[in-house]
């Protein structure tokens, strides 16, 4: 719930499920500084980010749930909750003024370790974004994060990880008056065996699309041709191939 009295807005996740057991929680001032980063993309995104201008902006959780973890609740991969924060309070705030559809939101994150001998890679990836009012979304491109892809040339010079392919998925952003972003499909393979731990998001649901605007195609994870649970660790062998297809964005305004 997103409540504007006089000049100070309140954005309250207060309904939010309890932190689970495994680490996608979130500590608070992860899920205000998402939460404060969407009111100010909204309504005031030529003003630097400074005390001042986080000032009249106030986010609360309840204690101990998702969004507002508490010792000793896991937090490590507290991005692929946290950056949801962001378009669940541009979805209020698209109840009063155009904002853009939402689009893949959570980073994908990969980490590879060797398991005869030590080495490792973690690498983050993104889907599209949500196309807005006036435009089209953006193809692979992180939001409301702006971590970059790491080079294909570093993973292959530093690690015996070999990126088969990554290409845009044709027709996985929302259709509308503006399209969603596309996706991406990375394909990749190890010459040595390896543990693979895999973090995505939106595999069941694609991105939403906003004022009459088709949502997203959602992603999804295949190890050899079987699709696998969107938070999955798993063991691969030289030669075996990964495929990561990552979702669209929504589309905005009807056809």
């Amino acid at each position: 719930t997103v409540t504007v009295a006089g000049d100070e807005i309140t954005c309250d996740f207060a309904g939010t499920a309890d932190a689970q057991a495994r680490g996608i929680n979130v500590v608070l001032n992860y899920t205000a500084a998402y939460a404060i980063y969407a009111v100010t993309c909204a309504v005031a995104a030529d003003i630097p980010h400074n005390a001042g201008s986080f000032r009249p902006i106030h986010v609360t959780a309840p204690e101990g749930c998702l969004l507002n973890a508490q010792p000793p609740q896991p937090v490590a991969a507290r991005h692929i909750i946290g950056h949801f924060a962001t378009p669940a309070v541009m979805g209020a705030l698209g109840q009063a003024m155009p904002l853009p559809a939402e689009g893949a939101t959570g980073l994908w994150g990969v980490n590879i370790q060797g398991t005869e001998r030590p080495w490792a890679q973690t690498f983050f990836l993104s889907g599209g974004m949500g196309a807005g009012p006036e435009w089209d979304g953006l193809d692979a491109t992180a939001f409301p994060s702006g971590v970059q892809a790491v080079p294909v040339e570093v993973i292959e010079a530093t690690t015996p990880v070999r990126i088969l392919e990554k290409s845009l998925i044709e027709g996985s952003g929302g259709a509308g008056k503006h399209r969603g972003g596309r996706g991406q499909r990375v394909r990749l393979a190890v010459d040595e065996a390896a543990h693979v731990s895999v973090m995505a998001e939106r595999t069941r649901q694609g991105a939403p699309g906003r004022a009459g605007g088709e949502a997203g195609e959602p992603g999804r994870v295949v190890l050899e041709g079987t699709q696998l649970e969107p938070k999955a660790a798993f063991g691969m062998g030289p030669g075996v191939e990964l495929e990561l297809e990552l979702p669209g964005g929504g589309g905005f305004g009807a056809t």
